[in-house]
């Protein structure tokens, strides 16, 4: 009768299979994707859903681009807007509404001059303050 490994071979490194024998991944032809250009070829073609392709997370709602516009280039160019017929002025404000130049997002660096109502999606509290400060007004889209 053969001896039983799990109690006599407590301890042992080999546990009875010699010195190379379940050794690392030795007898199974490499370790994780090795071999799947040769002697894993036939497993790769099997289970291609594995090794290939896009894996993890998918957003399904992707986010805005947002492009901005600072409101220092906004009192610069709101004259040349109202000529080229992008914007409106009636004598005292004027009035624009930047998605028609594709921008949804109003930032406050530089310096305004001149009163401007403008419609924009988004915009930060410095250009709001800046606007306003002017005699403009900022309305949400």
């Amino acid at each position: 009768m053969a001896r039983k490994k799990s109690r006599k071979m407590r301890g042992s490194n080999t546990y009875g299979h010699g010195r190379k024998g379940r050794r690392g991944k030795g007898r199974k032809g490499g370790k994780g994707y090795a071999g799947l250009g040769k002697h894993h070829w036939s497993f790769a073609l099997k289970n291609p859903e594995f090794l290939w392709g896009n894996h993890g997370f998918t957003s399904h709602h992707p986010k805005e681009e947002i492009n901005t516009l600072n409101v220092g280039v906004l009192n610069e160019i709101i004259e040349r807007m109202v000529e080229d017929k992008l914007a409106l002025y009636d004598g005292e404000k004027y009035e624009v509404d930047l998605s028609i130049i594709n921008v949804n997002k109003l930032l406050g660096k530089g310096k305004v001059d001149k009163p401007i109502v403008v419609k924009v999606k988004y915009a930060s509290k410095i250009a709001v303050e800046k606007i306003q400060e002017a005699g403009g007004e900022v309305v949400n889209a």
